[in-house]
């Protein structure tokens, strides 16, 4: 789980991160803390999650940011509430709108205000947007978060062995999860790769 304040920041985050030669999935997440279904998936999750995805899938939060320090917290800038934040996490609101737009504008696409993960391919040194798909994760939520925590194990193994989202979105397909995941956004390229269309 890292932090991204910007798109311009993220794609120089990846390209620090990995070799320019390296392929994989990485993963975009928007949760716009102001609400309150965020703060407890937050809560109940982050940590987790950090500690699960390992170097399997690096999944990066818009418009959060660490090491925020105490003096500068304020109406925009907002520490995160979880166990063991020692390296105060904040989340930035008007970063997120920035983030967001810019995102959704690479993407070509509409953002509906809801916790969605974007799965994007990297390699030759760059996100390539183009190919990806997202899950509107909010459409996923139940009251134990039960849905969300499901998928997002299965996404941390299945990434952890694949790296390129056409091959994840097949697995999906093929091990009927597909099915019970709601509100998949495809884009063009995988779609036509694996005649997988549209919103499900």
């Amino acid at each position: 789980m890292v932090q991204a304040l910007s798109l311009e920041l993220l794609r120089n985050s990846v390209k620090d991160k990995y070799d320019i030669d390296q392929r994989c999935i990485v993963g975009i997440m928007l949760a716009r803390y102001e609400l309150l279904k965020t703060q407890k998936l937050i809560k109940e999750n982050y940590r987790y999650w950090n500690n699960n995805t390992g170097k399997r899938l690096d999944i990066f939060w818009a418009g959060y940011g660490a090491y925020l320090p105490p003096d500068k917290e304020s109406d925009e800038k907002i520490i995160v509430d979880f166990d063991g934040n020692r390296d105060r996490v904040y989340y930035d609101s008007l970063a997120f709108s920035t983030i967001k737009n810019e995102l959704f504008k690479t993407l070509g696409q509409h953002y509906k205000d809801h916790i969605e993960l974007v799965l994007v391919n990297y390699y030759n040194g760059d996100l390539h947007f183009g190919e990806s798909f997202r899950i509107d994760l909010e459409s996923n939520l139940d009251k134990d978060l039960c849905s969300i925590r499901t998928i997002m194990e299965w996404l941390t193994d299945t990434c952890g062995q694949e790296f390129d989202v056409k091959t994840v979105l097949m697995k999906l397909k093929k091990e009927k999860f597909l099915e019970k995941i709601k509100g998949v956004s495809v884009s063009d390229i995988i779609s036509v790769g694996t005649g997988i269309v549209g919103t499900l």
